[in-house]
């Protein structure tokens, strides 16, 4: 495709996801009828040589690829609006990240997509790839059958300038030699793997990765597995026969319990999976109401010239994908709803209280004849009466 010719095979454009700190943004998108993700550089990355070189070289790394648990690269192209944009094949499904949270997977289905993680890194390290951005944000389940999709593979996009506290947060899942700029192998990945083994024991979803955890993420590279096949080993062992007795033994005793209590344990599992959900929506509320007064600090209101309305929608959209997987639930919607209004409601009156004070200020000082007059009809001028006749007068001159 020439240097200034766009695609307009692809239609229905629906932003889906912008980093927070890297260079990417992601959309849907319709080609030939069928559902694709459209991976873009962001606005102010479009024109960027170092940016837009990054973007082609995964392209080239994940088209070579052809695996069924990585997801297909189909085309490198420029889309008017978006500039280079690689084109994916679309997934069905949603992250292991959301599955965890909310514990829709059994324990069964956790160890069965690790599995398939571990099949996939194999493939990518037997072709010399690290994959680099490991997390359960980029481990897709498919909806149909629950297998297991890598996506995003390559070195993890990140703002130098970004705040340093919340950007270690980001990447936790990263190896720290990855982070600390220093050489790295495979072993990486398996420090990232290490990682969300511990986040699915934190949800208290399965435990019983936790020895396979403690090796995969020492710090030191040397002390963890050498290979993904140890990894995937340490995930799959069989039990010793006596052991395999024993068990048997308990879970049929623990089958008969089941039976006569299964009612009460199906309330059990249901009420233990609400609160965390609840914990969760907490959470993600405590930490919007936390960020409000940097918020209004940082739309603070400095000039009688600017317009009162601020254009926060960038900061609004960031809030509101917070929120976005409890704005589908029926008993969240209209409390996060009402959390983001209340931000918006917050920020509008931090605004209107700036320009009441920049007013009364500039209406007090003033040498404005008809600001004079009016300051000197009042017997007993008070800020609130100040304001107020601050309003008129400004009213008069506009």
């Amino acid at each position: 495709m020439a240097e200034n010719n766009f695609s307009t095979d692809y239609t229905d454009l629906r932003p889906l996801h912008t980093s927070r700190y890297g260079n990417s943004r992601v959309f849907t998108a319709s080609f030939n009828g069928k559902k694709v993700i459209v991976k873009a550089l962001k606005e102010e990355c479009a024109n960027d040589a170092a940016c837009r070189a990054s973007l082609q070289q995964e392209y080239d790394t994940t088209s070579i690829l052809d695996n069924k648990y990585i997801r297909k690269a189909l085309d490198y192209i420029k889309i008017e609006g978006l500039g280079d944009c690689i084109v994916f094949e679309y997934i069905d499904g949603k992250s292991l990240a959301e599955h965890v949270r909310v514990g829709t997977l059994s324990e069964k289905q956790v160890k069965y997509i690790l599995t398939e993680v571990c099949d996939a890194l194999y493939y990518l390290h037997r072709n010399g790839i690290v994959h680099c951005n490991l997390s359960p944000d980029n481990i897709l389940v498919t909806a149909n059958d629950c297998r297991a999709k890598l996506i995003d593979i390559g070195i993890p996009e990140t703002k130098q300038d970004a705040d340093r506290e919340l950007l270690i947060k980001e990447m936790e899942f990263i190896a720290p030699e990855i982070i600390k700029g220093e050489d790295y192998d495979a072993r990486a990945d398996i420090y990232s793997l290490g990682k969300i083994m511990e986040f699915i024991g934190q949800r208290n979803i399965s435990k019983q990765f936790h020895n396979a955890a403690t090796h995969c993420t020492q710090f030191s590279k040397e002390q963890r597995f050498d290979t993904i096949s140890e990894v995937r080993s340490a995930i799959t062992k069989g039990h010793s026969f006596v052991k395999v007795i024993i068990f048997l033994v308990v879970a049929a005793i623990l089958g008969v319990l089941a039976f006569i209590y299964i009612p009460k344990i199906k309330a059990n599992v249901e009420k233990e999976r609400a609160e965390r959900l609840e914990v969760d929506f907490t959470h993600e509320i405590e930490e919007m109401q936390a960020a409000t007064p940097a918020l209004c600090e940082k739309y603070h209101l400095t000039s009688l010239n600017e317009p009162i309305t601020a254009d926060w929608s960038e900061d609004s959209l960031k809030m509101a994908e917070k929120l976005l997987h409890y704005l589908t639930l029926d008993s969240y919607r209209g409390k996060a709803l009402k959390a983001l209004n209340d931000q918006s409601k917050a920020i509008a009156e931090s605004r209107q209280a700036d320009f009441d004070q920049l007013l009364l200020e500039e209406f007090k000082t003033t040498t404005d004849s008809v600001a004079v007059v009016m300051r000197t009809a009042l017997q007993e001028p008070t800020d609130a009466l100040l304001l107020n006749e601050a309003q008129r007068w400004f009213e008069s001159r506009e």
